[in-house]
């Protein structure tokens, strides 16, 4: 009977795995994203330790150099350790990731997307990491690419989806998020008064890295705010992040 139940329970999460590699990518629209400058202020909270970190992000369409339309995210933050810059290159319609370059001092990752695979290698400590991911199923980018991705999403009360979202480091995988709208809230950040959507990004593996969210109702939409927890096993804290300035 043991054996018989861990076959089931082996089969239940195939099946399920699957079902969700089989459910399509929710449909975003381009047009409801904000371009321009945008300004962030996050705040650390791990323990009793605080710290700021300030990012500037850049997102504007352009042509690429096959002449294909793609809207680039760049984001340069600064922290007391130095600067991290990131130029995302996503497809202007469909919002998936093509290329990807990240600098840190001396570290650099470079990527390339397709829809079956993620290739490059990242260089870091003198040490050079493949990247090598194969995608059972398309997939959206992480961080700054699942945030706009976010952004364009049909966003409205009550509404709810699920999506895939790449995470491409040392580690590289796919991981599953389950999005949810909570309700229509007015906040205060130091950019000024937004009308936004709160939203949840609830993790479906069981890996962290639930987040909540408020988007502006209002189109051009932009993040306006974000609320991220840190894991007890690496030392239990937040992070928030505020706007503090948009430059259309």
């Amino acid at each position: 009977m043991l054996r018989n139940c861990v076959l089931l329970a082996v089969f239940t999460l195939s099946t399920l795995a699957q079902a969700s590699n089989d459910r399509a990518l929710p449909a975003v629209d381009v047009g409801l994203i904000a371009t321009g400058e945008f300004r962030y202020t996050t705040s650390l909270v791990l323990g009793e330790t605080e710290l700021e970190i300030e990012s500037t992000r850049r997102l504007g369409f352009e042509d690429d150099e096959q002449g294909e339309r793609i809207l680039v995210v760049e984001t340069i933050t600064r922290t007391g350790m130095g600067d991290t810059t990131e130029r995302l290159e996503l497809d202007a319609v469909s919002l998936m990731p093509k290329k990807q370059r990240v600098d840190q001092g001396d570290s650099v990752l470079n990527a390339d997307y397709t829809a079956s695979q993620v290739t490059g290698m990242i260089r870091a400590a003198g040490q050079v990491v493949p990247i090598d991911l194969k995608l059972d199923a398309p997939a959206y980018g992480g961080e700054a690419a699942l945030e706009a991705m976010l952004v364009a999403l049909p966003l409205a009360s009550g509404y709810r989806t699920q999506v895939r979202a790449m995470e491409i480091d040392v580690e590289q995988l796919v991981r599953r998020f389950a999005v949810v709208v909570e309700e229509r809230e007015t906040i205060e950040v130091p950019a000024g008064e937004f009308d936004t959507w709160r939203l949840r990004l609830d993790a479906l593996d069981g890996l962290g890295g639930s987040q909540i969210m408020w988007i502006g109702v209002d189109a051009p939409r932009l993040l306006v705010r974000a609320k991220g927890f840190i894991p007890e096993e690496v030392g239990q804290g937040s992070l928030i992040t505020e706007l503090t300035r948009w430059d259309p």
